[in-house]
């Protein structure tokens, strides 16, 4: 080893590397998560400006995928238990039993290895975290419909998936 028993660090040479993840950012990313998930979702193309592509990077990391994953997870249970004691958001329990399945094959996508688009993410995040989402609120839509669109929305385009093998 040039460093004797210590490695020699990697350095990077380009800031555009990976999103700018600074205090600030971080920072505007949490309070605008609700706003950016939204944008997420309806096909903003995440771009090297944060906090967009902070939040793009948070919605399809390891850590981001098993917490989306935990809440569809907690909301089957909690529709399947008694009432709650908390005061907090509750699933429509009816809804979410009726397509347990669906949201539980959900879950087990976003626990998958393989590559996820971050329009699907934001998808499912905006269903845990909007209290007026059809997992939370019934609505103009089914919970249902907006399952079967955010389970096809993970996968990714083509393209992305070549440039994924091609780089592998």
């Amino acid at each position: 080893m040039p460093n004797g028993m210590f490695p020699v660090p990697t350095v990077r040479t380009s800031e555009n590397e990976r999103p700018q993840s600074g205090l600030v950012a971080r920072a505007v990313t949490r309070l605008q998560r609700n706003r950016l998930d939204e944008q997420l979702a309806a096909g903003a193309e995440p771009s090297t400006v944060a906090p967009l592509s902070l939040r793009a990077a948070q919605l399809t990391s390891g850590h981001g995928r098993a917490q989306l994953a935990n809440a569809l997870v907690e909301a089957v249970g909690e529709a399947r238990r008694g009432e709650p004691m908390s005061i907090g958001r509750k699933p429509q329990r009816a809804a979410v039993r009726a397509e347990a399945d669906a949201l539980l094959a959900l879950a087990s996508r976003l626990r998958e290895p393989t590559p996820i688009d971050v329009r699907g993410a934001a998808m499912v995040a905006r269903l845990v975290n909007d209290g007026a989402s059809p997992l939370h609120r019934s609505g103009a839509r089914s919970l249902g419909d907006v399952l079967t669109e955010a389970h096809a929305a993970l996968i990714p385009a083509p393209d992305a998936v070549s440039d994924v093998r091609a780089a592998a």
